[in-house]
């Protein structure tokens, strides 16, 4: 089940990054350090998705270094908390 949810969110993060780039455009993008940071962050989680599918590859230590990364998505979650509470403190 966890490893169902794992993938799930890979993916709507992988969605999201790509409507934001057609949103903005790359060029525009790349001009938010965060939105790097964020692309960073949803490759590594594809790459090591694509590794996880490959049977009999002994990459555990690779994979745990890559998952353990992973763990910055809660950064953006920050971000996004932050960005709430600010709305809500102007129309309060």
């Amino acid at each position: 089940m966890l490893a169902r949810f794992n993938n799930f969110f890979t993916w709507i993060f992988f969605i999201e990054m790509v409507f934001k780039i057609i949103g903005l455009g790359l060029h525009n993008y790349r001009q938010e350090s965060y939105n790097c940071f964020d692309a960073v962050i949803v490759l590594l989680s594809l790459v090591d998705w694509g590794l996880s599918l490959v049977p009999d590859l002994n990459l555990g230590p690779i994979l745990k270094a890559l998952r353990a990364l992973r763990l910055l998505r809660m950064l953006k979650l920050a971000k996004s908390w932050t960005a709430l509470a600010e709305l809500l403190q102007k129309t309060g």
